[in-house]
């Protein structure tokens, strides 16, 4: 049985928040809070930090190689075959991908979906329950490499969610949130904006470091609703009509 590898994608390069990994976040960096995290899935036998090899990230390896935490890097537009590359030698059958910007992504839920994924065979397994910045994606590493391989453009696969939640060609499994209280789609926990960035911030300096529980930082949110408003009035960011997230022979 192979590994179950926690994959956490991650630049310094951001239009609307540049450099947002490395911001403070109660006297840790966000990237930091992040792994202080998801290290919590009892379900991942490793949590590794995925970024690339251009110059401008040599401080994510120097905050890596400061706190301990396995680092990858490779290729800065070609998600898809970094987390390949990470993946493979270290005996992985599933990753779970995590995004380096969402310090607030949720262990349990992680769990939840790594025993769903294996229990019912799927291939790709996410939700769509828990407020946005607290979610990630299950997908085993013989899936993964098909869509690789279907790819029209690598250099597009840092949208791989649009590929691989493709039902006509991956066994895709949505999984609902076991605790009510978690079901709250419509915050936004990610930090991808000054205002995200306020929110989450103003979080983590109310629990003097990160809330222990989801559930407890929604509820501080329900009672600050100052606070939770901040960035309620922003978009989730449209994808450019450009970037070609096709798979060969899509009509």
């Amino acid at each position: 049985m192979g590994k179950t590898l926690g994959l956490v994608a991650v630049r310094l390069k951001s239009s609307r928040l540049p450099k947002k990994a490395l911001r403070d976040l109660a006297g840790e960096a966000v990237l930091v809070r992040l792994m202080e995290r998801v290290r919590k899935a009892a379900t991942l036998d490793e949590v590794i930090i995925c970024t690339s090899t251009h110059p401008q990230d040599d401080a994510i390896e120097e905050l890596a190689k400061h706190h301990g935490y396995p680092i990858f890097r490779g290729d800065e537009l070609d998600v898809m075959g970094r987390f390949l590359e990470a993946a493979k030698p270290r005996n992985a059958d599933i990753i779970v991908r995590i995004t380096g910007d969402n310090p607030l992504t949720d262990p349990a839920m992680i769990d939840t979906m790594v025993t769903a994924l294996k229990s019912q065979g799927a291939e790709y397994a996410f939700t769509e329950d828990l407020p946005r910045g607290t979610r990630a994606e299950v997908i085993s590493l013989a899936a993964l490499e098909r869509c690789y391989a279907l790819l029209e453009d690598p250099a597009s696969s840092e949208y791989m969610t649009l590929m691989i939640k493709r039902p006509d060609h991956f066994k895709v499994l949505c999984v609902e949130a076991i605790d009510k209280a978690t079901k709250r789609p419509e915050l936004r926990l990610t930090i991808d904006t000054p205002q995200d960035y306020e929110v989450v911030s103003n979080l983590f300096e109310a629990f003097d470091g990160a809330p222990e529980t989801l559930e407890e930082a929604i509820a501080w949110l329900d009672s600050n609703p100052g606070v939770r408003e901040l960035n309620a009035a922003i978009e989730p960011r449209e994808i450019d009509s450009s970037i070609n997230v096709r798979l060969k022979g899509d009509g």
